[in-house]
């Protein structure tokens, strides 16, 4: 064994113990729902479909969306298989729960949603005897060592797709160069979403790693009720529209600076990333004086209304299309690292964002080049983009084009791993 892989092995098997202790302050800090801590540990879970078993892995939303585009691409496609959802996040387990529930493709076949076992040798290992996984996709960078060591000597065939590796964790697996070829050369599948990731990962398992596209350009717009888009639009009137989306600890506070210094208000929809930050934004709207409505607490919008918090869960697609202009969330607060832009950009809407990009550096970089992306440094900065002029209608075109390469891409490399038994129906 390896001997960074045997020192993983052995600390998360030391750690074995304090598993309970360790959940149970997730609870208290509200990260873990009491009632699933069974779910990480992998005990009393429910017993597993007949048939072929694809287990789809993610760390939080976004890959967690990728991972129902995939599966629901398969099943579209004729493939007859099971899927099993896990995360690591409750707003990720929230999400892929309503997408199970809102989406007939998935009623027609065996569908389940778990939080995701720690990674300790002996709960790999009860999770992988139990559920059996036929294939294991893993999304961007959530791999676990003892996981794949289950997997592996299982005999599941595994992929890890629309990789993403930060600098930071490239220099880190570089420093364990035969762990690392290990764990990402066993991959039956490994697909880049990136060129540096995909150069990155080469240079870790020595052979060239392929690169589509990410992903997430594949992954359509958020859906949207036309009745509560018209109601909504009726009640803000003709202001303008400043949408802060996926909005982290301190952005909020940025962009409350910047609305009061405006001359003229415009109407504000902070959408926290995480939205059991709602209390939090609140405070930060009361300290302000601006007058808000809360969506969580279902309070009116009324023409006195300056800010919307909209701490509520499946409603992006809404705020999307109401907005004039679009300030994305994860650029200023650092160590988040962006979030996707291309949400917005596909339906038209001009997007703000802070520099700290690290986690789109190819995409954001082309965006700004091509007009549909500003990055900007401060509230000040912020006041002088808004309103921002729409993005240009050839880049929109563009994104549409190439939106469905890299779904393709990625559904043939899956397709030769699942059983006969998954084939197509």
């Amino acid at each position: 064994m390896r001997v960074g892989l045997f020192l993983y092995r052995q600390l998360t098997r030391l750690l074995s113990p304090f598993t309970g202790w360790l959940l149970q302050r997730r609870v208290a800090r509200g990260k873990e729902n009491s009632k699933r801590l069974n779910e990480r540990v992998a005990r009393q879970l429910p017993p597993r479909p007949d048939g072929t078993l694809v287990w789809f892995h993610a760390a939080s939303v976004g890959e967690s969306m990728l991972h129902l585009a995939i599966a629901r691409t398969l099943l579209e496609r004729g493939y007859t298989i099971n899927c099993l959802f896990t995360c690591q996040t409750l707003t990720a387990a929230d999400r892929i729960n309503d997408s199970l529930a809102q989406n007939d493709r998935f009623a027609q076949t065996w569908t389940l949603q778990q939080m995701a076992p720690l990674d300790t040798p002996g709960i790999a290992q009860r999770f992988v005897t139990h559920w059996q996984p036929d294939l294991a996709v893993f999304a961007e960078g959530d791999v676990w060592p003892n996981l794949l060591t289950c997997l592996q000597t299982a005999g599941t065939s595994t992929a890890l797709i629309n990789a993403r590796m930060t600098d930071k964790s490239l220099t880190g697996w570089s420093q364990w160069p035969k762990t690392a070829a290990h764990v990402f050369g066993g991959f039956d599948a490994l697909m880049a979403s990136d060129k540096k990731t995909s150069m990155g990962l080469q240079s870790l398992i020595g052979h060239p790693v392929p690169c589509p596209g990410n992903l997430k350009s594949a992954l359509p717009p958020p859906p949207v009720f036309l009745d509560e888009l018209t109601a909504i639009r009726a009640q803000i009137g003709d202001r303008k529209v400043l949408f802060a989306a996926s909005t982290h600890a301190g952005e909020e506070a940025l962009v409350i600076d910047a609305i009061m210094r405006m001359e003229k208000h415009p109407f504000t929809i902070i959408a926290p990333r995480h939205p059991e930050r709602g209390d939090q934004v609140q405070t930060l709207l009361e300290i302000s004086k601006l007058k808000f409505a809360r969506r969580s607490h279902e309070d009116a919008i009324t023409p006195e209304t300056d800010v919307l918090l909209a701490d509520t869960m499946g409603e992006m697609g809404l705020w999307f299309r109401l907005a004039d202009t679009v300030y994305l969330g994860g650029g200023h607060t650092p160590g988040v690292g962006g979030h996707n832009p291309l949400e917005p950009l596909r339906l038209g809407k001009p997007v703000l964002t802070g520099p700290s990009l690290f986690n789109f550096a190819d995409m954001t970089r082309d965006l700004a080049d091509k007009g549909g992306l500003v990055i900007i440094d401060s509230a000040e900065d912020l006041i002088s983009h808004f309103p921002a002029p729409a993005p240009p209608a050839a880049l929109i075109d563009e994104l549409e084009q190439n939106a469905f390469e890299p779904m393709n891409a990625t559904v043939a490399a899956l397709v030769p791993l699942l059983p006969a038994k998954g084939g197509a129906s």
